[in-house]
């Protein structure tokens, strides 16, 4: 189940129907058989609150959520975490509760100022009843499970906020604090008979344990290196010219200037930026062993190889899941070169990720060219990525005012079912210059602007003579 709510993508799987109804069997013994349906649309809409509360925080810094509510509650996913501060991840973690509690807060209030809303008697209808069970169901997960999410254990928010707040210095120490929470909360859950929070809570204690095995404890701050003596003159020239090489496409030219920079025992310094430049070479010349023995001899040097090089050697092999995690490592760094970016769209293209794609490339829209925006906007017009084909198709208008990417946006729109984005977009390019309204009449794309009479005669009147 797919849908849009607020512009935000959302995918409801039939595991989170499951788990929910699953939850709600309790009240099947009781007297009104009906209340579990209405503890399942309860469970839903707080959910969806408490993720909506999320997205509607990330786009506050002009970063496209999407919403997945599944067996184990809900997931708000988002490119370009890089470009956030600790702070803003820490609201952003925060509003989630919020919602909630907004929401618990306002029908408490409500029942209060109207306190007939929640009267019980017998002569009560079942409508009713179902009505104050509804009510007092939405107050509690909200409040209570609210509160049990801001308990620092990851992954829940309070554990997103514990991380952000003690920084990625303090990783043991996250995990520890996440591991004795969820061992304390669990164990609480199951002396209480409450199952399915008890499980929950173990198996985040179990994976914080094994968080805090995996990280190395904090080695001391190294030494600082003595610094190196400048290069000469003449062989920063060479390192230059091996670069100016490299960067101009004459691979074999860079790869000789590299080796005779090599041979003359440069500093540590000049002697990993040859290496480095020894490397692109062999990978652009499909050279993949020389460029391996090139990333060998960096990692000899003391030095870790840069991810772009080293992912580009397993990408140009075949070896996509190892240059994937590289490329994906580095992006979540804050590096999002196109030696980084290009590259792991490609591998995200093969493996069917479409939609993933066209996000990362609308997250770094501003160092790609047209032509590339372009060529993603078209591998994007597939259903799932419609809306994400239309934003690289609008990011392209916005700096070309060419209406035929105008078209093209309003046409993903179109196929999203977003029929007033739609008409705006063309009415953008009508304004920069397009008038073929035979074409958008013959483009399947558009058929939902023809589907309906406002939307036709809205399309009509925008392309008929003298409109403006």
């Amino acid at each position: 189940m797919r849908f849009r709510i607020f512009g935000i993508q959302t995918e409801v799987q039939l595991g989170f129907w499951f788990v929910a109804a699953l939850l709600g069997l309790p009240l099947l013994n009781s007297p009104f058989k009906a209340g579990i349906l209405v503890w399942i649309a309860a469970v839903f809409v707080s959910v969806m609150l408490h993720e909506l509360g999320h997205a509607l925080a990330i786009m506050r810094h002009r970063i496209e959520p999407e919403i997945t509510l599944y067996s184990m509650g809900g997931l708000t996913s988002w490119s370009g975490a890089h470009r956030l501060s600790r702070g803003q991840r820490m609201f952003i973690s925060f509003a989630g509760p919020l919602a909630g509690f907004l929401l618990a807060g306002f029908l408490w209030g409500t029942t209060k100022v109207f306190p007939e809303l929640m009267f019980v008697s017998s002569e009560m209808t079942q409508a009713e009843l179902l009505r104050v069970i509804g009510v007092d169901i939405l107050i509690d997960i909200n409040l209570y499970w609210g509160l049990i999410n801001l308990v620092p254990v990851l992954p829940f928010d309070g554990g997103h906020i514990l991380e952000q707040a003690l920084g990625p210095r303090r990783v043991r120490t996250t995990a520890i604090v996440s591991l004795v929470a969820g061992a304390l909360v669990a164990a609480f859950a199951f002396f209480t008979n409450r199952m399915w929070m008890g499980f929950i809570f173990a198996m985040s204690a179990l994976q914080s344990f094994q968080r805090f095995q995996a990280e190395a404890p904090n080695a001391p701050a190294p030494r600082r290196a003595p610094e190196e003596p400048p290069l000469p003159a003449e062989l920063a020239q060479e390192l230059d010219r091996a670069k100016s090489a490299l960067d101009e496409g004459r691979h074999e030219e860079a790869a000789t200037l590299a080796e005779l920079v090599l041979s003359k025992d440069p500093p540590r310094g000049a002697r990993v930026a040859a290496l480095h430049v020894l490397g692109w070479a062999h990978v652009l010349d499909g050279s993949l062993d020389a460029a391996a023995r090139a990333l060998h001899q960096v990692r000899r040097s003391g030095v870790a190889p840069d991810p772009a090089l080293e992912g580009a050697c397993s990408f140009a092999r075949g070896d996509y899941d190892p240059a994937r995690a590289l490329f994906e490592a580095a992006r979540a760094a804050g590096d999002d070169r196109k030696e980084i970016v290009g590259p792991l769209i490609q591998i995200l293209i093969k493996k069917g990720e479409i939609a993933r794609a066209a996000a990362i490339a609308n997250d770094v829209a501003d160092s790609l060219s047209d032509a590339d925006l372009r060529e993603m906007a078209q591998i994007a017009l597939v259903p799932g990525a419609y809306g994400w084909s239309a934003r690289l198709s609008e990011a392209v208008f916005e700096r070309t005012n060419d209406p035929e990417d105008a078209v093209a946006a309003a046409g993903a729109r179109a196929l999203e079912g977003e029929v007033g984005p739609a008409l705006r977009l063309l009415e953008r390019a009508k304004k920069a210059g397009f008038a073929d309204m035979s074409r958008i009449v013959g483009d399947a794309a558009f058929s939902a602007l023809l589907g309906t009479d406002s939307a036709r005669a809205a399309l009509e009147a925008l392309f008929a003579k003298g409109a403006e």
